[in-house]
């Protein structure tokens, strides 16, 4: 059996600003800095804050270790004497171990300690400006409180109620923060982001110092106040269809203001918020790509992916119009030059390997997993010449979830989305999903010879040229075809499918949030494993009832991994 023996080496690096300027370094390096700092740089020093719009090491190595086994994303073989193919069902708990029991803290710590630090700091500086100076800095006090509720949404679908509305007060006073209900916390985060759309929708820059200054200090959207406008309507879609199974009028309200005010969303490629790792010299220090290459061995292809959402037959003659063009860029040919996934931990699994390699050596090489995924892979793995392009923008909201998102939102609420057609959402959708990823993939520079280089061994066909125009559109009108062809309820579960492909594993947390949300309706429709125990959120850090004690007390009985979060419709 192979060993594999991975030490997560917890790290104390310094702030460290790569697009910005010197100074800005400077400033950040000294916590007791923050009121010195402008307003420009306190709105950098929280878009690059780390694990926000910029995956990590830390956070990530335990993501793709455990958040991927949870969502049936990438498993390993399982199949040698002592497997997990033979455990107990239901045995394997993600949320425990040194690696599972660190994900209760990360996500919390890096919300309430780092990212969240310089936003109190920002609305008191501009409440201390007047005339035009005030005016002209709200804008940076606009687009970092989308960003705001960019994280505290994702910090609430986590640990259901968390401390929101006195969060940060400690500059007011507040220095133990109550908690607040999940549905209040969606409501105001709906409530800002309309009135902030509403405020930049038109808006122009000035001649003014702030003004000059936000395109340089702006590192996620490049001071494109548009871009803004978009990326905080799709935030309000976002919300409001995960408010559609426990509160179908808020959502429905919420759509429908969208759609009749023709509001601007994420939409088209253009449109892409993301953010790109620009020290090359730390890739494989501090940043997602360290993950990847040390959790490797977990990124195996779902078959689920593969043969079922892609329609791969696993080397057989399979018509080019039925296969999903984004297989061969998500994943990489195994050593025979077939696209083979590899299915859950349990009997299929082990049924599986039996039936892909009944005849030795190759039968005992699989069964005892002795064998490298790097240089001599059995089963597809995902593809390096996509996830190592180091000049990526790793995405934070995409048109293609935009498109997913409004066709189920014109599935539940036709009468509030003024006509729009749910197939040709999911087409486009589709459709921009199949150019971005193939842009991703025929764009890298990078090999194992470059630097920074690719680690381990590149697999022919890697870097595969993307089909005529022609081949695309046919496999989309029979995609498009088969989307027709559903009932209403199970194109919401081809939509999930879809989001499961496209955001995929720099996606883990809104797509578990869209499982957890459907589950009421449609049951689990994640492919995971039933050695998997399910969970429905993560328990509080485990210094939080100790350190926050008075208004702990009121959410204790929710600390635990099994009990659903609001939105599910399932408390």
């Amino acid at each position: 059996m192979k060993n594999k023996y991975i030490i997560l080496s917890i790290m104390s690096v310094a702030l460290t600003f790569v697009s910005c300027k010197d100074q800005l370094e400077e400033k950040f390096e000294k916590p007791n800095a923050l009121t010195d700092a402008s307003i420009e740089e306190l709105f950098t020093g929280t878009l690059q804050t780390w694990g926000l719009y910029q995956p990590v090491y830390g956070d990530e190595y335990h993501n793709l270790r455990n958040m991927n086994r949870l969502l049936g994303l990438g498993y390993f073989v399982g199949a040698y004497s002592g497997g997990l193919n033979t455990a107990p069902e239901g045995e394997y708990a993600m949320y425990t171990g040194w690696s599972g029991g660190t994900l209760r803290n990360t996500l919390y710590n890096r919300v309430y300690v780092d990212s969240y630090k310089n936003i109190p700091v920002i609305n008191l500086k501009l409440g201390a400006l007047n005339g035009d100076d005030k005016a002209n800095y709200s804008l940076y006090v606009n687009c970092i409180n989308i960003t705001r509720a960019f994280m505290f949404q994702r910090v609430t679908d986590v640990y259901n109620s968390i401390p929101y509305f006195e969060a940060g007060g400690a500059y007011n006073g507040k220095f133990w923060p109550k908690y607040d209900s999940q549905k209040d916390i969606y409501y105001d985060m709906l409530d800002q982001l309309k009135t902030i759309s509403t405020q930049l929708h038109g808006y122009t820059l000035n001649g003014s110092l702030a003004h000059r200054n936000f395109p340089v200090y702006d590192i996620l959207n490049e001071g494109n106040v548009l871009k803004w406008e978009k990326f905080c309507n799709s935030l309000r879609l976002r919300m409001a269809i995960r408010l559609s199974v426990v509160d179908p009028a808020k959502a429905k309200e919420v759509i429908k203001d969208l759609i009749t005010s023709n509001a601007p969303m994420v939409t088209e490629a253009a449109d892409f918020v993301g953010m790109a790792t620009k020290d090359k010299a730390r890739i494989f220090e501090v940043f997602w790509f360290r993950s990847f290459n040390e959790v490797f061995y977990n990124q195996y292809a779902p078959y689920f992916l593969v043969n079922k959402v892609f329609g791969y037959a696993n080397g057989t003659a399979t018509p080019t119009d039925q296969v999903d063009p984004r297989l061969y860029v998500l994943f990489q040919p195994n050593k025979y030059g077939k696209y083979i996934g590899l299915k859950p931990w349990g009997p299929d699994q082990t049924a599986q390997i039996a039936a892909e390699f009944p005849t030795e050596p190759d039968k005992s090489t699989v069964v005892n997993w002795d064998y490298d995924e790097n240089t001599d892979p059995y089963f597809s793995m995902y593809n390096k010449m996509t996830f190592y392009n180091f000049d990526n923008k790793f995405p934070v909201f995409t048109p293609s979830e935009t498109h997913l998102l409004l066709a189920e939102a014109a599935i539940r609420f036709p009468d509030a989305t003024g006509g729009i057609d749910p197939s040709q959402e999911y087409k486009k959708a589709i459709s921009q999903s199949i150019d971005w990823m193939y842009s991703v993939n025929n764009s890298n520079p990078y090999s194992a010879s470059s630097t920074p280089a690719i680690p381990g061994n590149l697999m022919a066909g890697s870097q595969y040229a993307k089909p005529s125009q022609s081949v695309i559109d046919a496999f989309l009108t029979k995609k498009t075809a088969y989307f027709n062809g559903l009932s209403n309820s199970d194109k919401i579960k081809e939509v999930f499918y879809q989001k499961f492909a496209h955001l995929n594993i720099l996606g883990q947390y809104e797509i578990w949030a869209e499982a957890r949300r459907l589950y009421k309706d449609n049951g689990q429709l994640l492919p995971i494993s039933s050695k998997i125990k399910w969970i429905e959120r993560f328990m509080y850090p485990e210094a939080e009832p100790s350190v926050n004690q008075k208004a702990f007390d009121a959410v204790k009985g929710q600390n635990d991994y099994l009990t659903p979060v609001w939105w599910t419709g399932r408390q």
